[in-house]
């Protein structure tokens, strides 16, 4: 890391510990939210869940999962254990619009996928990845579009390509894909020019959040990376022993991401940055970083760790926030409402959808 970034953070370090300024959050003067509480379910076929969620408005939140899915789950002693598959799990898409759920069906799923993620720019501009054929070796990566009047699937760059954590701009959309970065736009692909290292093995691009069209990050196992509406370009204040998991940008005036630095050997740290447009502060890392989302009071939020444990950021600590869910419940996607101090949670149970909010 440069040396101006280190001095920012011993005297950051100091100042705080002295008591005499707080965190540089934006969550910092951030009211105390609303609790969360059990919320309206959309109807779905028995054995159901959702995967992810995505707002643009109070009254345009799309949750994306499965729905139908059966499986018997066995297991011997000293034998094995496994689940046979009764019945394929079907795509779901719904979408509350402000009283209710709508239900869509995405074309080519083919009765057999799961959605698992969904990014909403727009009411008209929403984007999901999932999986064709999960539980069978003809396994296949799915990618959809809705364009305000109807879905339409699409193709990635190639067969051996998943496309994931999409991020849209008036445009089009950015993908990581395998080792790289692609372009959706006018109905091509484009692999970006991103300075992956040549021949490395074990890199990826792990997260994507856009500004506007001339401005978005990307999160890469090789360093942060900004588009500046012509290239993309490693962000130079961190060194090669930093490695980024995931990016939010809210404004060109503030950006957090987060990552794993080296310490030395086999051992890493978790760490956490924001950019206030002018330099980067080392923040307290939260305790994973499954997801990180903002609602639009400004709170900083994240889903950690494989039981997806809800945190909120308090001015210079994460407090962990209750999820009321039943006992055989599982949370697996959260996002702001921009503009709102919402907040929605989506899950499953064995059976049926869950969803969380706290309007």
């Amino acid at each position: 890391m440069k040396s101006s970034l280190l001095l920012l953070r011993i005297a950051a370090a100091g100042l705080l510990g002295a008591g005499l300024v707080a965190g540089p959050s934006t969550a910092a003067s951030a009211a105390e939210p609303a609790p969360l509480q059990a919320a309206s379910t959309p109807w779905l076929w028995p054995r159901s869940g959702l995967e992810a969620v995505s707002a643009t408005g109070a009254n345009d939140v799309w949750a994306v999962g499965y729905q139908g899915y059966q499986g018997i789950d066995w297991s011997v002693p000293f034998w094995g254990a496994g689940t046979i598959h009764v019945l394929p799990p079907k795509p779901a898409v719904v979408r509350w619009t402000g009283s209710s759920w709508r239900t869509y069906d995405p074309p080519g799923g083919g009765g057999d996928a799961v959605l698992q993620d969904v990014k909403a720019r727009t009411p008209s501009d929403v984007w999901v990845t999932g999986t064709l054929r999960p539980h069978t070796q003809q396994s296949a990566p799915y990618l959809a579009h809705w364009d305000g009047t109807r879905w339409q699937q699409v193709q990635g760059p190639d067969e051996w390509c998943a496309p994931r954590t999409p991020a849209a701009d008036s445009t089009g959309a950015w993908f990581g894909c395998g080792n790289d970065l692609y372009r959706w736009q006018d109905g091509q692909w484009t692999l970006q020019e991103t300075g992956r290292p040549p021949n490395a093995c074990c890199v990826a691009v792990t997260d994507i959040s856009v500004v506007s069209d001339d401005n978005a990050w990307a999160a890469a196992t090789w360093g942060l990376l900004k588009w500046d509406g012509q290239t993309w370009s490693k962000v130079p204040d961190f060194d090669s022993g930093y490695r980024f998991t995931r990016v939010l940008a809210a404004s060109a005036d503030e950006v957090w991401a987060v990552g794993l630095h080296n310490t030395g050997g086999l051992t890493s740290e978790q760490v956490m940055f924001r950019w206030d447009g002018q330099t980067w502060q080392e923040m307290a890392p939260p305790p994973g970083d499954e997801a990180m989302f903002r609602t639009g009071d400004g709170t900083m939020w994240v889903l950690a760790g494989y039981l997806r444990q809800l945190y909120r950021l308090d001015g210079s600590s994460w407090t962990q926030v209750t999820v009321p869910k039943p006992d055989d419940g599982r949370i697996t996607g959260a996002t702001g409402v921009p503009g709102s101090p919402e907040l929605w949670v989506v899950g499953k149970t064995p059976n049926v959808p869950l969803v969380i909010n706290n309007r």
